[in-house]
């Protein structure tokens, strides 16, 4: 039986007692992080948990909301699925999505309307907590943010939503036990039927609280890289749901995965044995890739399509414009404005998250030789936006 509660304490288990000659090596640094951030993790999703349970007492309607054509946003990390989530979260008209202070701090509709009542105060008094919490994510996102755009006030990928399942991918942070999350990562071939239906199930009612509070009409949109692995269960449980699939040739995806990857895992002084990490997100790369291209064909045609990682960032207009097609999408001139903005934008991007293969001890051969189909694929995408 699939139990948050129990898989955390499995976690534990293994972070106290089980984590010699693992990747968590119990240091002096890594048990100091982990005895602050244990109670603040289980601490929140026992809040959480409380929040459900108001829910269900006092907005037990939510319950009976349609989540209609929700629109997904997938593919292995670092393929520009952040971008292209982040342009069409724009269109308002026509999508909601959860920004990341819903998800860690007020993932139910209970907690959402205490917090959004604090910031309607706020904003009367004059917006001093806002610039507040602004000033500190700032110093706290300093370093992330040379790689990835993060902010409590912006969309981010929903799998954080699932932390109170303790069935987020995101716990390979603080508990890198491959043996206790790894079916996460290939959630459609090894979680067991029982837990992937109470997984998914909990994800459909996070969706619908979330459209409670935000408009039913609205078309949900998420952006979750894990959930590539999930593309039967997406289907099975929204069977009208649009699929963006977003493709980056491995050359450039995989050195940028490890190091955001590796900056993550840092966080929490796991061990950085380079090989066997490197070895870890290569195969949950091999997957993530593998996975779309097996499984999206065997779902309607008009219900998927395939994004060019070196389309998108050439050309974001256009890509969007082609997906609003493709998908039978209204487009208001309002956004066909934003359209233009994130055009101009992107033609003046420049990262600053520098990355190579031979820092991880690979070559562009041995990147060929492993993933030769998924190159040839990325260059043809016959589906291709």
């Amino acid at each position: 039986m699939y139990s948050g509660m129990g898989q955390y304490l499995r976690l534990l288990r293994l972070t106290f007692f089980g984590s010699r000659r693992t990747f968590a090596r119990p240091t002096l640094k890594r048990i100091r992080t982990m005895c602050v951030f244990i109670p603040w993790l289980l601490g929140l999703q026992m809040f959480h948990w409380l929040g459900f349970l108001a829910d269900d007492v006092f907005f037990c309607g939510y319950r009976a909301i349609k989540v209609r054509s929700p629109m997904f946003i997938l593919g292995i990390p670092r393929s520009g699925t952040t971008f292209l989530h982040r342009v069409l979260a724009r269109d308002t008209g026509n999508f909601t999505t959860m920004q990341l202070w819903e998800m860690m701090l007020a993932p139910s509709i209970t907690q959402r309307k205490l917090l959004m009542a604090l910031g309607a105060v706020d904003r009367v008094l004059g917006g001093f907590g806002r610039r507040l919490v602004l000033a500190l994510e700032a110093r706290a996102f300093a370093q992330v943010r040379r790689i990835h755009r993060i902010s409590l006030f912006e969309p981010e990928e929903d799998d954080l939503v699932l932390l109170p399942m303790a069935a987020s991918i995101f716990l390979l942070f603080p508990f890198p036990f491959p043996e206790a999350l790894w079916h996460l990562v290939r959630f459609d071939s090894t979680t067991p039927p029982p837990d992937r239906h109470r997984i998914m199930s909990f994800y459909r009612r996070c969706v619908q609280a979330h459209l409670y509070v935000h408009g039913p009409d609205k078309c949900f949109l998420s952006k979750n890289p894990a959930f590539t692995a999930r593309i039967d269960s997406i289907y099975r449980y929204f069977p009208d749901a649009r699929v963006v699939c977003s493709v980056r040739e491995p050359f450039s995806a995989i050195p940028s995965l490890l190091s955001f990857l590796s900056y993550n895992w840092s966080r929490f002084d796991n061990d950085p044995r380079g090989c066997l990490f490197r070895d870890m997100v290569l195969e949950i790369a091999d997957h993530w890739y593998r996975h779309p291209i097996d499984r999206l064909p065997h779902h309607p045609a008009s219900q998927w399509a395939v994004v060019r990682y070196d389309s998108l960032t050439a050309d974001p207009r256009a890509v969007a414009r082609d997906l609003y097609a493709r998908f039978d999408l209204p487009m208001s001139p309002a956004f066909a404005g934003c359209l233009d903005q994130e055009h101009e934008k992107s033609r003046r991007y420049k990262s600053e998250h520098e990355y190579s293969l031979e820092k991880y001890g690979l070559t562009r051969e041995q990147i060929a030789q492993r993933f030769g189909d998924v190159v040839d694929y990325c260059n043809q995408c016959a589906q291709a936006v």
